[in-house]
């Protein structure tokens, strides 16, 4: 199933000139009101859709033998993992098949579970270590906010390119 994204549209619809078309990747879900939510959030969602192409690409690159639905696969379940809030809240399996007989299935844990899980794991780490991971993303942040000043000044300087 394809979706044509257009600036204009926060949505997915058909438009005569798309942006970009996004390819639902073939997969399915243990039970159908999984399999209708995440269709439903790829078809509303273009960030989730954008998020889902660079994971896979990025995985491609560099696993180069990797087989592309396996790829897919991968790209998927790591997106509705990180963003689980999201997708439908209840536990269920994601089945991909990857040709010649070969299937790839991963169990997406509930929403509530998973919430708990990430809880327990910033409860169980010691100062030090939530030290490094504060001091992690105030430098991704502080990096990306310099990258931006430049682009910015750049523009003002030697105008749009």
């Amino acid at each position: 199933m394809g979706i044509a994204y257009n600036s204009m549209f926060s949505t997915g619809a058909a438009v005569l000139e798309a942006d970009f078309v996004f390819e639902i990747p073939q997969f399915s879900a243990s039970c159908d009101d999984a399999q209708a939510g995440i269709t439903a959030v790829f078809a509303s969602r273009p960030d989730h859709c954008r998020r889902l192409d660079i994971k896979a690409r990025d995985l491609a690159r560099r696993n180069p033998r990797m087989p592309r639905r396996q790829v897919w696969h991968i790209a998927l379940v790591d997106l509705i993992t990180e963003a689980r809030d999201n997708f439908p809240p209840q536990e269920f399996v994601i089945q991909t098949d990857l040709g010649d007989g070969a299937i790839a299935i991963d169990t997406i844990v509930s929403a509530e579970k998973l919430r708990a899980k990430r809880l327990l794991a910033e409860l169980m780490e010691t100062p030090a270590e939530a030290a490094e991971r504060l001091a992690v993303r105030e430098a991704r942040t502080d990096a990306f906010t310099v990258r931006a000043h430049g682009q910015i000044v750049s523009a003002l300087l030697f105008g749009v390119k």
